[in-house]
C-alpha cells in the first residue's frame, strides 16, 4: 500500500508490552504502531504485594506512554467506545477516531461485582481489578489501621487471588494496626473447596497457613446483597464487612460483546490469535477466548503468546504464514502471602516457603525493569 500500514493496539497488556518494545520490527516492516490506553500499565503479579505494603504503588506500574515512545511508536491516551469495522475505525470515549489495517486487543478482565445487589463503590466495595482499585483500598485501610480502627473486611472469593489478597491485608493490618486492634478479616467461598485450582495437598497446607494469618475461612457463603455495612447470604445470614473484596473470578470486559465478533466470555480467536470472523483483527490475554481451549486468566499466558502476536502482526504486513500459539500445558504460579512466604505451584507439585517468594519477586522485578524506559 502507498501509505504505511496503521497497527493499532487497545489495551496496554503484557503482549501489548512485548509488541511496543519491538514496535521497530513493525515500523520497519512499513507500518505505524499506534497504542490506545488510558494510562500507565498495573502489573497484576505485584498487585497483592502493593496491597499488603511490600511494594509502592509506583514499583507496580509501567509507563505505557514512554515505553512506545521510545521505541517509535504512537501513544493515544483513551477508551475505545466502539469499533466500524466495514471501515477500519476505531472510536474513542473523547471523540477522537483512529483508523487501522491490523487491530488487536489487549484489555485484560474485570470482575462482575453487579451480581451482587448493592455492591457499589459508595459502599466500600473494591473489585480486585483494575489493579488501581487495589492502590486505593491500601490507602483507605493503611489510615484506618494507622488511626486505631479495625474494620470488619470480608474477602469475597476464595480462589487463589481470594487467598492472596486476604494474606495481604492481613500483612497490611500488621503494618499499620496497634497489636490490639487487628479487624477482623473473613475470606467467604461459595462452595467447599479453597483455591480449588491447586493441588490437594497444597490447598490444605495453604488453609492452615491463612488460619494462622488470623483469617477466618468460611464455606457455602454465597453473597446475595450488600446492604449497610452487611453482606446478605442466599440463605439469609449476615456478615459484618465494612469492607468488601471481591474476588469471585475474572470475566472479559463486556463492551467487546459490541464489536459484532464471535464472543465466549473473550474475543473467540484461532490458534493464530486472529478473530474467528476477521482477519484483521486480534485478541490475547484475558480479553481472548482461544477456540479449543479453556486457559486460566493468568498473566502467564499473554507473555507466552506475546511474541506469537508481534510475528503475526509482521506476517500479516508481509502476505506472510502466521504462527501457531501453542499454550503451555504446565505453568508456574506464586502466591505472595504477606510474610515473607510463597506458595508455588507447578502442576501437582508445590512448596511453600520463603525461597517461593524470593522466586517470584526476582521474575517480577525483571519483567517491570525489562519495559521501563530510563
Amino acid at each position: 500500500m502507498s501509505r504505511p500500514a496503521r497497527v493499532v493496539l487497545v489495551g496496554a497488556g503484557h503482549a501489548h508490552l512485548h509488541v511496543v518494545a519491538h514496535a521497530q520490527q513493525l515500523i520497519d516492516a512499513g507500518a505505524e504502531v499506534t497504542l490506545v490506553d488510558p494510562g500507565k500499565f498495573w502489573y497484576s503479579g505485584r498487585a497483592t504485594g502493593m496491597l499488603g505494603g511490600r511494594f509502592d504503588p509506583e514499583d507496580d506500574q509501567i509507563d505505557a506512554r514512554a515505553l512506545v515512545e521510545a521505541n517509535g511508536g504512537v501513544f493515544v491516551a483513551g477508551r475505545v467506545a466502539r469499533v466500524n469495522r466495514a471501515q477500519r475505525r476505531v472510536y474513542l470515549a473523547d471523540g477522537q477516531t483512529l483508523d487501522y489495517d491490523w487491530l488487536s486487543f489487549n484489555v485484560g478482565s474485570g470482575v462482575a461485582s453487579d451480581t451482587i445487589t448493592g455492591c457499589t463503590a459508595e459502599a466500600n466495595c473494591w473489585p480486585v481489578k483494575p489493579i488501581a482499585n487495589l492502590a486505593s483500598l491500601r490507602t483507605t485501610l493503611s489510615q484506618a489501621f494507622a488511626a486505631g480502627d479495625a474494620p470488619p473486611i470480608a474477602v469475597i472469593g476464595a480462589g487463589n487471588t481470594g487467598c492472596e489478597i486476604a494474606a495481604n491485608i492481613a500483612a497490611l493490618a500488621r503494618r499499620h494496626a496497634p497489636a490490639g486492634a487487628r479487624p477482623a478479616i473473613r475470606l467467604l467461598q461459595s462452595g467447599e473447596t479453597l483455591a480449588p485450582s491447586l493441588p490437594s495437598g497444597a490447598r490444605k497446607r495453604l488453609a492452615e497457613k491463612l488460619t494462622d494469618l488470623g483469617i477466618d475461612i468460611q464455606y457455602h457463603r454465597q453473597i446475595t446483597e450488600r446492604r449497610a455495612g452487611e453482606l446478605i447470604c442466599d440463605d439469609g445470614a449476615r456478615i459484618a464487612a465494612t469492607h468488601a473484596v471481591i474476588a469471585t473470578g475474572l470475566v472479559a470486559p463486556g463492551w467487546l460483546e459490541q464489536l459484532d465478533l464471535a464472543f465466549d466470555d473473550g474475543l473467540v480467536v484461532d490458534a493464530t490469535l486472529r478473530s474467528i470472523d476477521d482477519p484483521r483483527v486480534f485478541a490475547v490475554g484475558d480479553c481472548a477466548h482461544i477456540r479449543g481451549h479453556a486457559l486460566a486468566r493468568l498473566g502467564v499466558f499473554g507473555v507466552r503468546q506475546a511474541p506469537v502476536l508481534l510475528a503475526n502482526l509482521q506476517a500479516s504486513l508481509d502476505d506472510g504464514a502466521l504462527t501457531d500459539y501453542q499454550p503451555q500445558s504446565k505453568w508456574l504460579s506464586i502466591l505472595d502471602l504477606g510474610d515473607g512466604t510463597g506458595l508455588a505451584t507447578r502442576g501437582q507439585r508445590w512448596w511453600l516457603g520463603r525461597s517461593s517468594v524470593w522466586i517470584k519477586h526476582w521474575l517480577d522485578r525483571r519483567f517491570i525493569e525489562s519495559y521501563r524506559v530510563d
